[in-house]
């Protein structure tokens, strides 16, 4: 065996190990910065829940709205404010979308909770 060869074989385990110990260090890096933003969420939640408003005010229906009028102002709402939708607008929408997307889930969860279903 070569000079040349035995250092590609070296070049090669060194560039192996390299990008395999930056894959799993990128992941919990991230498992970091998600068990921060989930904190951050939960005590984001907990201060919606107080000032939050009723579900029928969020889906823009009345209080007595059937279940397909709830589907259907859900479906609306939805569409308008996805994140995906709002992602080339720039991070801060996005954030923002993904902050409103959540209320009409939660809202629509609500609102086919009083219905029964």
């Amino acid at each position: 065996m070569s000079t040349t060869e035995i250092l590609v074989i070296a070049f090669g385990l060194f560039l192996g190990y390299w990008i395999v110990s930056k894959l799993f260090t990128s992941k919990s890096s991230g498992n970091q910065k998600n068990n921060e933003n989930t904190s951050k969420d939960r005590s984001a939640a907990g201060r919606q829940q107080e000032n939050s408003p009723e579900w029928f005010e969020v889906l823009k229906v009345s209080r007595d709205a059937s279940i397909e009028e709830i589907r259907a102002a859900y479906k609306s709402l939805i569409r308008q404010y996805h994140p995906d939708r709002v992602e080339p607008l720039g991070e801060e929408l996005k954030i923002l979308a993904e902050e409103k997307s959540k209320e009409i889930n939660a809202a629509y969860q609500a609102g086919l909770r009083a219905r029964g279903s």
